[in-house]
């Protein structure tokens, strides 16, 4: 049984949020690519002119009616890069923990349940898509870009290169609220 903060989410509205998403995406000249990935349907939204790119987990299928039962699953927002690995082959590098989205909604009717999730969806995706189109390419190798790190004691905090050991480039944080 489903618990009632839960919100079925019809996949036409997730895919029509993520159409009009993309459609902007490609207008500007970024990249958008759609696969399936196990259960999963994976967009990945790439800026123009960027290495970096922000993943979209979900578990809609077209054609389906919704996504899978309320509660087992969220939709999820990772914030990533494909790196040159062993033989230049690339390698998927996250730049930050992935972000879940639940599908959960204030009380109200179905249709404002299901438009306040969309809502938290696309505030979450805009502040993803603007991490992408601002994470720092690496000074040192300007084949990756970089991510926050941590020293080995956890104490001071820095931006690393994703390539790390490979490429050893830092640089220090901005200040709390500056760009990247």
């Amino acid at each position: 049984m489903t618990s009632a903060r839960y919100v079925e989410i019809p996949a036409d509205a997730l895919l029509g949020e993520l159409a009009k998403v993309t459609a902007g995406v490609r207008s500007k000249g970024g990249k958008v690519e759609e696969r399936t990935d196990g259960r999963e349907v994976v967009f990945e939204i790439t800026p123009p002119e960027r290495i970096t790119f922000v993943r979209v987990y979900t578990s809609l299928a077209r054609g389906a009616d919704a996504v899978r039962d309320c509660g087992e699953d969220a939709v999820r927002l990772v914030l990533g890069a494909y790196i040159p690995g062993l033989g230049n082959i690339p390698v998927f590098k996250p730049l930050a923990k992935s972000r879940r989205i639940y599908r959960t909604a204030p009380k109200g009717s179905d249709e404002e349940r299901v438009a306040a999730f969309l809502e938290r969806f696309k505030e979450a995706l805009r502040d993803s898509y603007r991490a992408a189109l601002h994470a720092p390419t690496c000074p040192s190798c300007k084949l990756a870009p970089m991510a926050e790190r941590s020293t080995k004691d956890g104490g001071r905090k820095f931006l690393g290169c994703v390539r790390f050991p490979e490429c050893r480039g830092t640089r220090p944080l901005p200040p709390e609220g500056g760009p990247l």
